[in-house]
């Protein structure tokens, strides 16, 4: 806080310190005039300015919940500022029975006020809104059985790649074998006088022929 703002807090805080004390003196001496008991007079201005402070701070907390939150807060600090007013400038003309009737109506109005107060601060309730669709139409209505019957989806066969049928041919015959080997020399294939002839190569040499397998 900046030192001009606490030198007008300072004067703002001691002008109202000098006013309550004027007015509580001055409401003090009405309630005395209406017979009212002595010992309990120090009792009756704290309820009458008490009353104003209080509800011009509840319209304070609910300035952010609009006019109409703030407005009977204000309604009530008005109606026991213009008592105040009254008792301090014609107290002769305030009614005893006025008087002596401030503090019962203080009671129920400072209760409605308070909870005035927590109702308006209480968060919204939510409200839940069902989210229609442009495509609602289409939509396939939902079962009352508790206990639907649901289908497994259909399960995509694997596409199991096709290759190109080749002879599974693991051995070869005396009679098929040299003619194998020669084949595979003069297409640049490795192969051995005896043994057994390498798969691939079999492979080769029946495509080469054809597709024709050979026979074992």
């Amino acid at each position: 806080m900046q030192r001009t703002d606490r030198a007008a807090a300072s004067v703002v805080a001691g002008i109202a310190a000098g006013a309550f004390t004027l007015s509580y003196e001055a409401l003090r001496r009405v309630y005395l005039a209406s017979t009212g008991n002595h010992d309990l007079s120090v009792v009756y201005p704290l309820i009458v300015e008490g009353f104003v402070t209080v509800a011009v701070w509840v319209a304070y907390r609910l300035r952010d919940y609009g006019w109409k939150a703030t407005a009977y807060p204000w309604t009530l600090a008005a109606l026991f500022f213009a008592y105040s007013l009254w008792s301090n400038s014609l107290p002769d003309t305030v009614p005893a029975p006025v008087i002596r009737g401030v503090p019962s109506l203080a009671v129920p109005l400072a209760v409605h006020l308070f909870t005035h107060l927590v109702k308006r601060r209480e968060p919204a309730p939510v409200e839940l809104v069902e989210l229609v669709g442009q495509d609602q139409d289409d939509e396939e209505p939902l079962s009352d059985d508790p206990w639907p019957a649901w289908e497994l989806p259909p399960i995509k066969a694997e596409q199991v790649p096709i290759f190109e049928a080749v002879p599974a041919a693991a051995h070869v015959s005396t009679d098929t074998g040299p003619l194998i080997r020669s084949w595979a020399r003069r297409n640049g294939y490795d192969v051995k006088d005896t043994g057994r002839i390498p798969e691939a190569v079999i492979r080769a040499f029946a495509k080469a022929h054809g597709g024709d397998l050979v026979h074992a």
